[in-house]
């Protein structure tokens, strides 16, 4: 189902998960009253609203987990948000095999991954990424089934070794083509989502709808208030 979450108004996806807490406007709020345990994240994060996330939604996600309009902003406490979203987006074969020993490995991934978003230059990531690359040994596989084949990087791999796999990656693909310029940090604080900006003109400012309402809320507020 949809929701609106406190600070972001936008549709979010929502999944049943057993011990987390949604995020709440507090008792008497939109969601205080719930009873439901649901992990949401916004539909804008993803290219595919169908049908598997690709590894560029994954790193994505993984990048959200830390989200500062969320409260406790750090998703990462434990596994039940990241295996309920990766479920929900395809993946649950990977989140099967999260432990919770991967926790500090997935925290360090997130915010290896971050550092790419914020790199100035495509060298300034592959000072970052290849290191990561040779680490996880992530070499693409041609994969064989159905008479066909394609270009897979650890195909045999689950959890968080996929994980440090397959994202890193992703972001190393997407360097390599639309080019570094297409990584973004939403630009309405507090928020600090990452994104990927699909846009013809390259000209996206805002991980989602609801903070780019949000945004244009504030500064219509900021208009009238010098007029």
């Amino acid at each position: 189902g949809h929701a609106a979450w406190p600070g972001r108004s936008g549709p979010v996806i929502l999944t049943s998960v057993p011990g987390w807490r949604p995020r709440s406007a507090g008792p008497g709020g939109r969601q205080g009253s719930e009873r439901a345990e649901l992990a949401g994240y916004m539909r804008d994060w993803l290219e595919q609203r169908d049908g598997p996330a690709t590894d560029l939604d994954l790193a994505v996600l993984l990048l959200n987990s830390l989200d500062l309009l969320d409260d406790p902003p750090d998703r990462l406490a434990d596994l039940d948000w990241l295996r309920a979203v990766l479920a929900a987006v395809g993946h649950g074969d990977i989140a099967a095999a999260l432990r919770p020993g991967d926790l500090a490995g997935l925290r360090q991934l997130r915010e290896s991954l971050r550092a790419v978003f914020a790199a100035g230059s495509a060298g300034q990531a592959a000072a970052i990424l290849n290191p990561m690359l040779r680490s996880a040994a992530a070499v693409p596989l041609l994969v064989a089934a159905g008479g066909r084949a394609r270009l897979a990087v650890a195909p045999g791999a689950r959890g968080l070794a996929a994980l440090q796999a397959r994202l890193p990656a992703a972001l190393a693909a997407q360097i390599a083509g639309p080019g570094i310029g297409r990584f973004g940090i939403c630009a309405a604080l507090p928020c600090q989502c990452a994104f990927v900006d699909r846009t013809r003109a390259r000209t996206r400012r805002y991980c989602c709808t609801a903070c780019n309402d949000r945004a244009a809320a504030r500064e219509y507020r900021q208009r009238k208030r010098r007029a």
